[in-house]
């Protein structure tokens, strides 16, 4: 069937509402560039650091220096 240049009022109907939806589509998803995800934080956030554990107080301290023994006679 060729193009007709006079297309029924339906089909006419038909193009302008997807065309229609089609814009609010896209202008649903630029909304949510622009607006929506504003104010995400630039660097995602260390998800290790939101579900580390408390840490768990030690009875002996540990240190990588030499503990200084106490100055008495042997």
């Amino acid at each position: 069937m060729p193009n007709n240049p006079h297309q029924s009022p339906s089909l006419l109907r038909r193009e302008i509402a997807l065309a229609l939806a089609v814009k609010i589509i896209l202008l649903t998803g630029l909304w949510f560039l622009i607006f929506r995800w504003q104010d995400r934080p630039a660097a995602k956030p260390d998800i290790a650091v939101h579900f580390a554990l408390p840490i768990a107080p030690t009875a002996v301290p540990f240190s990588s220096q030499p503990t200084q023994e106490s100055r008495h006679d042997r």
